[in-house]
């Protein structure tokens, strides 16, 4: 009999589902060890949730961001608008609504367990360390066009209403990219124009093949607002990469995905199978990346690639696909995926 080596040393019972789940539910108030503040490339540890500051302060600061949000919103609203796709206009080059444009708060819960993971408490500090409270995403239908989304971007830097500090390009390999080092060099260019104190600048390749393009921006009243440029397949499996990335990382998922969190409790403590899952991702992120640009006509497929040897049967994003979708449809109909938490 040959025995297939398992790079992860992952423990697989042959013909039997991964085992070894503790079954005792997640307590979401017990002590979070660490945390991970999402792609910035490094832990923050603490000791326990009593870290966070309290759910009234994080409160106020929702109160006093959501005004901020829907300007921002609005702003976003007048450049890449025309870019979504519609059934007038199927062919732009953004997907169509809600997806294609979208702009979320951070819930106060939210606030609070990023607190933790930060380690600030005033509200000065959180405006100044917490750059995603307010979040927009950008999902491009056809990557082939992707710079008509760059020239808005640039048009409003010029015009003042994004005022970009930070650039960060996520691939797994430079072919990867959506923009060209031309192309950002002129947008980083732009921004350092308009900013006194210019803008930063960083090529990333994470371990999960993540791979998008973020600006950060500043905004009124001392907070900071986060575009993400993406294409439509990779931001599916970023829907789904985004639940066990913070599973991986000890955190809690939203409310209706308790079914999720329960089912993959595992993925908190177990790093063998945290470093499958994260190959596993990186196999996913790049198949998506090469499917585009997509058909605007044809219904997308949900299929991904199913689970290698070294991953668990039930880790298949597929089966995960339809668990979201499941709890998705359970609640209220809005703009209320991983993103917009």
């Amino acid at each position: 009999m040959i025995l297939k080596i398992n790079p992860f040393n992952i423990a697989r019972p042959l013909n039997t589902q991964y085992s070894g789940r503790n079954n005792t539910s997640f307590i979401k108030t017990n002590p979070m060890p660490f945390d991970t503040v999402s792609f910035k490339g490094g832990e923050k540890h603490m000791t326990s949730r009593a870290d966070a500051i309290n759910y009234g302060l994080a409160q106020a600061i929702y109160n006093e961001a959501e005004p901020i949000m829907t300007d921002f919103q609005s702003k976003l609203t007048k450049y890449f608008g025309p870019l979504v796709a519609d059934d007038g206009h199927p062919d732009r080059v953004l997907s169509p609504y809600p997806k294609g444009l979208c702009v979320r708060l951070k819930t106060p819960y939210s606030i609070c367990e990023k607190t933790a993971s930060v380690g600030v408490s005033t509200k000065a500090e959180i405006k100044e360390q917490l750059g995603d409270i307010i979040g927009a995403r950008l999902v491009i239908r056809d990557a082939s066009k992707a710079d008509e989304v760059l020239k808005k971007v640039i048009e409003g830097v010029k015009n003042n209403d994004i005022k970009i500090f930070e650039i960060e390009n996520y691939r797994p390999e430079p072919k990867y990219s959506y923009f060209t080092k031309k192309q950002l060099d002129s947008l980083e260019k732009i921004c350092n124009k308009m900013r006194t104190n210019g803008v930063t600048r960083t090529e990333k390749s994470i371990p999960s093949g993540y791979t998008a393009l973020h600006l950060s921006a500043y905004l009124p009243n001392g907070f900071k607002g986060e575009i993400q440029i993406l294409g439509i397949d990779v931001e599916k499996v970023k829907e789904i990469e985004d639940l066990l990335y913070k599973l991986k990382n000890n955190k809690s998922l939203p409310p209706k995905y308790k079914v999720i969190e329960d089912e993959f409790i595992d993925l908190k403590t177990n790093k063998p199978l945290q470093r499958a899952i994260t190959a596993y991702s990186k196999e996913q992120y790049i198949a998506a990346r090469e499917r585009e640009p997509y058909p605007a006509k044809l219904k997308r497929p949900k299929k991904f690639l199913p689970a290698p040897n070294y991953v668990p049967p039930e880790y298949d994003f597929n089966r995960i696909w339809k668990m979201k979708t499941n709890c998705d449809y359970k609640k209220a109909k809005r703009c209320d995926f991983d993103f917009c938490q």
